[in-house]
């Protein structure tokens, strides 16, 4: 005889909600951590923006790019956030890397439904993945017997408190949100900056590299960009207007710096402090205090400097490069043949291990 199986009912609700969270969006907002090598992708059946009704279920899929732990977690516009997965009824969230997942995962004991409840607002869904166990979900597991789905905070200003454990392995976030019982009047918005390829995070989540063109709801948005090197723009609002809304933004740096100009002869690429800066002619802007300033170009030795960049001023180095000797050259290309000749070797292996497994 079959076992008859119990349906679980998760109603996501919301408050009041009118384009704009009531918290501080920056709780969503990870910054240049370490350990950010997991691609962590997360989607709703109807689409990122989407309107759900009362009744309608909310169909969620998400997946990781390398074997890793999950939790699926639900912030509602006041900034308590609910644990979706691992729950009461799926608890197993090693999930494998590159296998797309929904929920109830295929591991649940109990088939349950992520049910939108009618009630007006916006809801953000975080997706969290780590290579080691997600230290942080150890209460949430001992709240199992009393709330099958329990909070993991009441705010969300405590968020990268809560799960700071995380940032110390290898570690990827998702992100996605789903608007409920009402339509947005949304438009059609592009944020750009000076700077190439600049991270660009609206109302806390993660929208992509500059530029980036989006629909937002008109009203007021919290935005910030940011570079890797620390320029920056924001956090600040700006209000989206009906039409197309277009925005530009001048990123400067978050500390107290001076501008760093580098010639050379010939043209090269420029290294701060052993990390890429650019190409030469090269004039940006560069920490106040001491630094290591070196010029590197194929088939020319190095040329190194030490400089003091003060604040507010220019500070020029120049540098004339050294062509190497036709020995010098030969070395270089077998070593550079050696090295792509491991790679690839290391590539090979990798796939036939792959396959047999």
């Amino acid at each position: 005889m079959k076992k008859a199986l119990l349906l679980a009912i998760v109603f996501l609700s919301v408050s009041l909600f009118a384009t704009s969270v009531s918290y501080d969006p920056q709780g969503l907002m990870f910054l240049s951590r370490p350990g950010a090598s997991i691609n962590v992708n997360v989607s709703l059946n109807k689409g990122m923006g989407s309107t759900y009704y009362g009744g309608e279920s909310l169909g969620l899929s998400f997946s990781v790019d390398r074997s890793a732990y999950v939790a699926v977690l639900d912030i509602d516009p006041s900034g308590q956030i609910q644990v979706l997965f691992p729950n009461v009824y799926d608890q197993d969230n090693y999930l494998q890397g590159g296998r797309t997942y929904t929920l109830p995962t295929d591991k649940a004991t109990t088939r349950y439904n992520l049910q939108v409840q009618s009630q007006r607002g916006r809801e953000t869904i975080v997706v969290v993945a780590s290579t080691s166990p997600l230290n942080f979900l150890g209460n949430v597991f001992s709240l199992f017997d009393r709330y099958p789905f329990p909070y993991l905070s009441q705010s969300i200003n405590n968020l990268s408190v809560v799960i700071d454990p995380v940032f110390n392995t290898s570690w990827g976030l998702g992100y996605t949100y789903f608007y409920n019982s009402y339509v947005p009047f949304t438009v059609r918005t592009t944020i750009n900056a000076d700077r190439k390829d600049a991270n660009v995070y609206v109302d806390g989540i993660f929208m992509g590299k500059s530029p980036v063109t989006t629909t937002l709801e008109a009203g007021p948005h919290t935005v910030y960009v940011y570079t890797e090197r620390n320029l920056v723009y924001g956090p600040a609002t700006i209000n989206v207007q009906p039409g197309s809304s277009d925005f530009y933004f001048s990123l400067l740096p978050n500390y107290v710096y001076g501008y760093l100009e580098v010639t050379s002869i010939p043209d090269g690429q420029v290294y701060v402090d052993g990390q890429y800066a650019g190409d030469t002619p090269y004039k940006d802007f560069e920490k106040v205090g001491s630094h290591t300033v070196t010029v590197s170009k194929w088939g020319y030795h190095d040329s190194k400097q030490n400089v003091y960049i003060n604040k507010d001023m220019v500070t020029s180095v120049s540098f004339t490069l050294t062509e190497k000797t036709e020995e010098e050259k030969k070395t270089d290309n077998i070593i550079l043949f050696s090295i792509i000749g491991v790679l690839i070797a290391g590539v090979v292996i990798a796939v036939i291990l792959g396959a047999s497994d």
